[in-house]
């Protein structure tokens, strides 16, 4: 047991209850998404990308791993931006946990790249690490793949946080990724990238349209971990 432990008890960030971050009951909290169309929002195997929602600089999948909702956001908040780190220990728990279980619908090519959403320098000096690098070490591991957090880069100069960009802002926001080390496209077959919320997909698909202009023919994934439920506007009526 860790000393701070003694003085600083963990309590659940859900519930209260003491032991843990995010106790065994809350984790079942936790919605896992059915496989869809990351553009359209539709049911497609495997989370694939429908031909015909598919553009130039489209991603030929993305994988939702929850629902993100009040539960979700709460526990991301506090660990991303609340100083609560620890939270970090049990998500990669339930991260690990739900990647083994996708495992036998995700098709894994050999010399395939996983990598994370980068943050710009100075985001990483405010926040003091970048989430998403951390949990793309456990995709890797689960996966098996290469990892490395080198190989897309976000240029200083564009530090606006997504989270306060409404919904118009974020498609047409456009920001600064490039490609940082592009020897390794000579031996790749797919690159997955990993993101801890997806949105409207603008961010996976800036870095998406990175890649694809060194090497349209390679395979461009994401893995995420939430993204909240799809709104469906109704036809017809008022």
């Amino acid at each position: 047991m860790n000393i701070l432990d003694l003085f600083f008890p963990k309590s659940c960030t859900i519930c209260s209850k003491q032991g843990e971050y995010i106790c065994k009951n809350c984790r079942k909290l936790f919605k896992r998404t059915l496989p869809e169309c990351y553009i359209c929002r539709k049911i497609s195997p495997q989370y694939l990308t429908h031909n015909l929602c598919k553009r130039e600089i489209s991603l030929d999948s993305v994988i939702v791993l929850w629902e993100y909702n009040e539960l979700s956001s709460s526990i991301l908040k506090k660990y991303k931006y609340g100083g609560v780190y620890d939270v970090q220990i049990t998500l990669s728990e339930i991260v690990r946990e739900r990647i083994s279980e996708l495992k036998n619908i995700l098709t894994i090519r050999e010399n395939s790249l996983v990598c994370p959403v980068p943050i710009s320098r100075g985001r990483l000096m405010e926040r003091g690490f970048n989430q998403t690098e951390k949990f793309g070490k456990i995709v890797a591991q689960e996966l098996k793949c290469l990892f490395t957090n080198d190989f897309i880069a976000k240029k200083d100069s564009d530090n606006t946080h997504q989270s306060l960009l409404d919904r118009e802002e974020r498609i047409s926001h456009k920001g600064d990724f490039y490609i940082r080390n592009n020897y390794l496209f000579k031996s790749l077959t797919e690159i997955i990238i990993v993101d801890d919320v997806i949105t409207t997909g603008s961010t996976l698909e800036q870095i998406a349209r990175c890649i694809k202009k060194e090497n349209k023919n390679i395979l461009v994934k994401s893995i995420c971990l939430f993204r909240g439920k799809p709104y469906f506007k109704k036809e017809g009526g008022d």
